[in-house]
């Protein structure tokens, strides 16, 4: 498998195996295959009745070639302390370790996280990055990190899972986790409540394998209980499916609906590694793409194509600063002031080193977004943060893989300056507000969690709604249009609450029509934006979708329109391309024109035209 399917095919024998790969890979794929015809031997032996040692002899499989660094800066492995006070913040804010190598040994590369619903933090790990060596076994690790105490500091570490290799991506749900493992998507759940993982699912399989560094990232559900991953270019991926194959090649955001084993390509588009989406309060869709820095909004380029087509070259959203980015997040927490409420966090790992912050604005029927002062900034070579969330207490959470030498391309992958054995969590607060109390999500009852739902905080929503996904369908629907019935018409929240209802039907995957159908005639532009969307997921369900997306369209609101004419390039036929073409009775602008061009030249290609 390590030969065959081998990660970083692309520097192997593709065309960046100049000039690194020609030196290290020649001595390591000979080992390897000795190393497999050692183990061949074996089988024949044992099957021929004989005698076999207990344990392999691989000491005449051959020797590495010696990989002399070209890193030339001086590597200072900086301990947590003196990191910590590298950090510069803005007036009022602190930062604080939450963790680290040094109380965890376990704590190596990690790459991505995320909280459980009863507040613990669950990462990957990734020592055996960029990929395998021969003769050393993998042991990439899933770990959870618990603040037992309250303190704002984990006291307990559990593995989760081990034996892994590059676990790049993890989510939450379903009773376990989701997690990478190129080419595979991975479910692995404790059964036994003592949170160690003892089912392994091979979920999705045909993910491609050409470049570790851009394999399978950034996982995160849905409003609507859809799962989202990356991967970047130089990528062919092929995934089957009851549905028939889904195919892309040269990076792609995926959609995969766990409950009916849908996997649809979200976005097709030129990336180089993209790495980072993140959702505002009304569904509305934020896409990063880490190696040029770029920001782009989800819904414009996110209309169906057909293979191998791609979306051509979309703006973006806002002026880059700085390049490579890891990880987004919108800030919704009462802990942190309320002027930046709404701002878009990027993580840089290069160059600059920190978090930078931007402040949305409307523009027509997207977005933009200009820089504000950076939430975090570190003049430590060594921090490299590749992951953000808000935690359950309001605070933000920043994941540090830790390392003095960073890029895949730039430097051998055996470089001896590649740090396998650290990795830390930061955590940043703010000192003029309290830390919020942390929901009770796991186990509460559903009339409770339906309560959740009116939560400030985007996060403790969507945990919440992850808790209900797990409960009882039959239950959580009755208690949930009971919950509905009951929201009261003069709340100026009421059309957001509804919202939050019409998830956590996707969530079920019970489709409503009446809820969606008094969502798309809402006073509120945003809700008729979001519930419009969920025509586009549910069109194969409901009773007449293009009727009500052809009044989307004549929307007054142009978020609205474009959420239709997005929705439209689901279709394949003349009544669907007549419908986006009435959307040009109205002011248009680039969003607007970028999106209809797609939907037409999608739809026009399906009807046996010229695009």
């Amino acid at each position: 498998f390590y030969d065959y399917r081998a990660v970083n095919g692309y520097y192997i024998y593709g065309d960046r195996k100049e000039p690194f790969g020609v030196v290290n890979f020649p001595a390591e794929f000979a080992k390897l295959r000795q190393m497999t015809a050692n183990r061949d031997e074996r089988i024949w032996q044992v099957a021929a009745g004989e005698s076999v040692p207990e344990k392999i002899d691989d000491s005449t499989a051959g020797d590495f070639v010696e990989i002399e660094t070209n890193f030339k800066n001086e590597v200072h492995i900086t301990p947590p302390e003196e990191s910590r006070q590298l950090f510069s913040l803005p007036e009022g804010f602190e930062v604080n370790l939450y963790a680290s190598e040094v109380e965890f040994d376990n704590l190596q590369n990690p790459v991505s996280f995320t909280f459980d619903n009863r507040g613990r933090i669950w990462l990957g790990t990734n020592p055996s990055y960029p990929m395998y060596l021969p003769g050393t076994p993998v042991d990439d690790k899933v770990l959870i990190y618990e603040d037992v105490d309250g303190d704002g500091r984990a006291d307990a570490e559990t593995v989760f899972a081990r034996g892994l290799h590059l676990p790049t991506g993890i989510e939450l749900g379903d009773g376990g986790a989701y997690v990478s493992a190129q080419p595979n998507l991975l479910f692995l759940k404790d059964t036994d409540g003592d949170d160690r993982a003892d089912v392994q699912e091979l979920r999705l399989h045909g993910f491609d394998s050409a470049d570790s560094h851009h394999a399978l990232s950034a996982f995160e559900w849905g409003p609507g209980g859809d799962l989202y991953f990356m991967e970047g270019t130089f990528h062919h991926t092929q995934i089957e499916t009851p549905y028939g194959p889904t195919r892309v090649k040269n990076a792609a955001v995926f959609r995969y609906e766990p409950r009916t084993e849908k996997v649809d390509i979200f976005v097709s588009y030129n990336f180089a590694n993209p790495w980072g989406i993140c959702w505002d309060k009304w569904g509305q869709t934020f896409v990063a793409d880490a190696s040029g820095g770029a920001n782009y909004y989800g819904a414009a380029f996110s209309g169906d194509v057909d293979y191998p087509r791609k979306h051509p070259g979309l703006k973006q959203f806002l002026v880059k600063q700085w390049r490579p980015t890891c990880g987004c997040e919108i800030v919704s927490s009462r802990h942190f002031p309320d002027g930046m409420q709404g701002d878009y966090l990027l993580n840089n790992c290069i160059g600059f080193q920190g978090t930078l912050q931007y402040k949305f604005k409307d523009e027509g029927s997207g977005f933009a977004a200009d820089p504000v002062d950076p939430l975090l900034r570190s003049s430590d070579p060594n921090f490299r943060p590749v992951d953000l969330q808000i935690g359950p207490d309001g605070a933000l959470y920043v994941l540090d893989w830790f390392n003095p030498l960073i890029g895949h391309m730039q430097h051998n992958i055996r470089d001896p300056n590649r740090d396998k054995s650290h990795g830390r969590i930061w955590r940043i607060t703010y000192r003029g507000r309290p830390l919020l109390e942390p929901a009770q999500i796991a186990g509460a009852p559903i009339p409770h969690l339906l309560n959740l739902l009116k939560s400030y905080e985007d996060r403790t929503r969507s945990r919440t709604r992850r808790e209900l996904r797990d409960r009882d369908t039959a239950e959580v629907m009755e208690a949930l249009d009971a919950w509905v019935a009951g929201l009261k018409a003069d709340d100026p929240n009421v059309e957001h609450q509804k919202l939050e209802a019409l998830w956590v039907k996707q969530h079920h995957d019970v489709v409503d029509e009446a809820l969606l159908t008094a969502l798309l005639d809402s006073p509120e532009p945003r809700a008729r934006a979001a519930a419009t969307r969920v025509v586009g997921v549910w069109r194969d369900r409901l009773t007449d979708p293009l009727a009500l997306l052809q009044t989307r369209v004549n929307d007054e609101h142009p978020r609205v329109r474009l959420e239709a004419v997005r929705a439209l390039s689901f279709f394949d036929n003349q009544q669907a391309l007549d419908i986006a073409v009435e959307s040009l009775i109205y002011d248009q602008d680039e969003y607007l024109e970028y999106t209809l061009n797609e939907t037409m030249t999608t739809l026009q290609a399906r009807l046996g035209g010229h695009p």
